[in-house]
């Protein structure tokens, strides 16, 4: 059996191969897209709520203490106690209805 040469030893024969030049690809620009869920929005927003609560019951407890306020709080108090106020006329059930509606309306 014999081999036969293929090749040379040393390179005569050694051509290197021909870089390609490389293709600049068009620059498209890409933009990131975000979504948030809907039940994401709804904890963001309780979360601000509550900690608008959280500040404006902080202020409260900062106040100080308003001594007329407390003396006519003790004053209600006791008259509730005594049933003062069981049997009210309408015309001051209706006075009291309005500045509660005013309270909460903010008229």
């Amino acid at each position: 059996m014999t081999i036969d040469k293929i090749g040379g030893i040393g390179g005569g024969s050694y051509e290197p191969r021909k870089s390609t030049p490389v293709r600049k690809t068009e620059s498209k620009e890409s933009f990131d897209n975000i979504s948030i869920s809907d039940t994401a929005k709804q904890k963001a927003s309780e979360a601000r709520i509550q900690a608008e609560v959280q500040t404006i019951a902080q202020k409260i407890v900062a106040s100080p203490v308003d001594s007329e306020r407390s003396t006519k709080l003790k004053e209600v108090k006791e008259k509730l106690k005594n049933g003062d106020y069981d049997n009210l006329s309408p015309e001051i059930l209706n006075a009291v209805a309005d500045r509660i509606a005013e309270s909460f309306l903010g008229r």
